[in-house]
């Protein structure tokens, strides 16, 4: 059955998340993007897969790498919504288990740890290597920066897992927020085939329109003209695309498979194709509007000691001066060259 993997959970069947999961659970090997916006339910969406990859087989190794942070949150909910049971691992676990095997990570079929945890010493991060993981799971990607001349230690921390890893889940919520080139590094993490060239990838960022339009022509179901047949057959580069090219431009049986065939084909040979996964608010019907809730909690006894200090208000006191001063000495510059000031009006404190 193709949703028997997707059974046993205790997770609303919410449809993206559904469409999500049976793609990429029923891949050999996955290597994707999840960049749903905040709330819609990456973290959901990532253990749907991991669990229908485990029941199928497909999987039996899992490390899944998360800030500090988060590392309980994702025990619990691993626990409690797939009965997945991960094995937490800090300093004073690792240790114990190198009593059990030389590899400590090999004591355990899932894993949990954070970010730090696992580029911090440079052992701890071979024998990660080492573990024969199936699937790497890297929550927050977006902390992962790089730069062609300066990778980060952590971004180069997971390049040498996804490596080793067959199957690699990234999510992030923010997937161009620090840039193109910190997007393009985590693609280059899931392939680095396809995604070898920064300025390439640029350039092909800019060329997206006629690909975006033909799909578009496609999925309408409309007659397409002889030009716009020959855009087509361009696009997708194809010796003997021909005859399917006619038969998706007919009113023949399989017509409609004819055009989701060339969907597919134009998805898998332009942009981030069948590797980018991202559901936005405006596109998801039926969650709700998010509204902020301010709760007022107790102030800290470590701050309320912090006021009460003579020397923290001295230093408050002298910097409150000091902003003064350069406040004052801001607008007489102003003045004095006749800039408009905030109110609209302008002027001098002396003339020439």
């Amino acid at each position: 059955m193709p949703w028997s993997g997707l059974r046993g959970q205790r997770t609303s069947l919410i449809p993206h998340q559904l469409n999500i999961a049976h793609d990429v659970g029923r891949r050999h090997a996955p290597r994707v993007l999840l960049a749903d916006e905040v709330g819609l339910g990456k973290t959901i969406e990532a253990g749907m897969i991991l669990h229908q990859q485990l029941l199928s087989g497909a999987a039996e190794r899992v490390l899944i790498i998360v800030p500090e942070t988060l590392q309980h949150q994702w025990l619990v909910e691993m626990l409690r919504r797939f009965n997945l049971r991960f094995a937490l691992f800090d300093d004073e676990r690792y240790t114990e288990a190198q009593h059990d095997a030389y590899n400590p990570f090999e004591t355990e079929q899932l894993v949990i740890c954070s970010l730090d945890f696992a580029r911090r010493n440079k052992q701890r991060l071979e024998h990660l290597c080492d573990a024969q993981w199936d699937l790497l799971v890297v929550d927050e990607a977006h902390h992962l920066v790089w730069s062609e001349d300066a990778p980060s230690r952590e971004y180069m921390a997971i390049e040498q897992l996804a490596e080793r890893v067959p199957g690699v889940l990234l999510l992030t919520a923010t997937p161009e927020q620090l840039g193109m080139e910190s997007h393009f590094a985590r693609l280059r993490l899931l392939d680095p085939s396809r995604f070898h060239d920064f300025e390439q990838f640029v350039e092909e960022q800019k060329n997206y329109r006629p690909v975006a339009d033909a799909v578009a022509m496609l999925l309408a179901g409309n007659k397409l003209s002889n030009e716009e047949l020959n855009m087509l057959g361009d696009l997708i580069g194809e010796q003997d695309i021909e005859p399917l090219l006619q038969t998706a431009n007919s009113d023949r049986d399989g017509a409609q498979n004819a055009r989701q065939e060339l969907v597919s084909m134009l998805m898998d040979r332009h942009g981030t194709s069948r590797v980018l996964f991202r559901n936005t608010r405006n596109g998801v019907k039926g969650f709700p509007k998010r509204e902020l809730h301010t709760i007022k909690l107790p102030l800290p006894t470590q701050y309320q000691t912090a006021i009460k200090s003579p020397a923290l208000w001295a230093r408050v006191k002298a910097r409150r001066t000091e902003r003064a001063i350069c406040s004052t000495r801001s607008r007489f510059i102003r003045n004095s060259k006749g800039i408009a000031a905030p109110g609209g009006t302008s002027t001098r404190a002396w003339s020439g």
